[in-house]
């Protein structure tokens, strides 16, 4: 329960980013590129490999027609909503992870020249293996609670993998133009929205899975909200946005965070975690009943991303006195 609650999608947006955004900006813009990714393309996978999940597929296969199934017990993370294929946990996990191991390795181990070549290159390999380690917690979490079979592991964490070596060697994402940002995140909604329109045009109920969670979980209390797709789409293309209008914000490109001090970085740190508990207050303070409740969650995400991006940023340097930065992706 610790390891997958370590590694849950929430922490991702809510706590994982705000902290690494703080520490170093564009590593923090990678990190979030590619749980944007993830989550875009595990939403339109799901719906199109439709993968059962072990704590409801024990209950309906056919193999047990004949004879009482085996007990799968179920905890407070088990009953997810989506379809099962391929694992969402574990292809955030494999991905965030890669991205701050790859910044560690960059930023700070090959920096450290007080270790001799062979010490820094040991260091590599443990800090690999450790990846690797956490990697399989996941793996053995995820199957151990019935929410998914090892296959849907397996496969989540080969394409959390790719994205983020994708996102990692990309010298792009934080260099686009507003209008290019801007249709980078209508691109997210217009897929996704196409997938889901389309698979309703072709008879398929999409939300099939939700109707299985609420039919086989042993306690309703035990379904969240946040494990549905269509809250899970709206976290994830409102922050892609407000990314996007962060980044090509001449807040953020004059924000000049090189140069912020310790004593600099250690507010922004703060006014982050301030300002990300406060949307997480706000998010449990909307009622899902509300009309409107899909936008207001959009608009939440929007405006929190721009702050921690942008706003919070050219604040604290803003406060500090410390010059702007050369615009370096100006265009005309």
């Amino acid at each position: 329960m610790q390891v997958s609650d370590a590694g849950d999608p929430g922490l991702a947006f809510t706590l994982y980013f705000p902290l690494v955004v703080a520490l170093q900006a564009t590593v923090g813009v990678k990190f979030m590129w590619s749980i944007i990714m993830c989550e875009w393309s595990n939403m339109i996978l799901k719906w199109i490999l439709a993968g059962d999940r072990p704590y409801w597929w024990i209950h309906e296969t056919s193999l047990y027609k004949d004879r009482f199934p085996p007990f799968l017990y179920q905890f407070p993370r088990t009953c997810e909503t989506g379809p099962g294929m391929p694992s969402g946990h574990t292809k955030l996990n494999a991905a965030m992870l890669y991205i701050l191991v790859s910044a560690f390795i960059d930023r700070v181990l090959s920096k450290m020249f007080f270790l001799s070549v062979r010490q820094r290159a040991w260091a590599r390999r443990g800090l690999w293996a450790s990846y690797c380690v956490w990697m399989t917690l996941v793996v053995l979490a995820r199957t151990y609670m019935a929410a998914h079979f090892p296959h849907q592991c397996v496969a989540g964490g080969v394409l959390g993998l790719a994205i983020a070596v994708v996102v990692w060697r990309s010298t792009r994402l934080e260099a686009l133009t507003r209008r290019q940002y801007l249709a980078l995140s209508g691109t997210i909604i217009a897929t996704v929205l196409g997938t889901f329109y389309l698979q309703m045009f072709m008879g398929h109920n999409v939300l099939w899975s939700l109707e299985k969670a609420v039919k086989w979980c042993v306690k309703q209390e035990y379904i969240h909200l946040d494990t549905t797709p269509l809250y899970s789409f709206c976290r994830y293309s409102g922050v892609s946005l407000g990314l996007g209008l962060a980044l090509s914000s001449s807040m953020y490109k004059r924000a000049n965070t090189p140069k912020f001090s310790k004593k600099m970085v250690a507010s922004l740190l703060v006014l982050n975690l301030a300002v990300s508990q406060v949307g997480v207050l706000v998010h449990q303070s909307l009622p899902p009943t509300m009309m409107g409740w899909y936008p207001a969650e959009f608009t939440l995400h929007t405006t929190v991303t721009f702050l921690l991006v942008a706003a919070l940023p050219h604040f604290v340097r803003t406060a500090s006195g410390v010059p702007a930065a050369v615009d370096r992706y100006k265009r005309k």
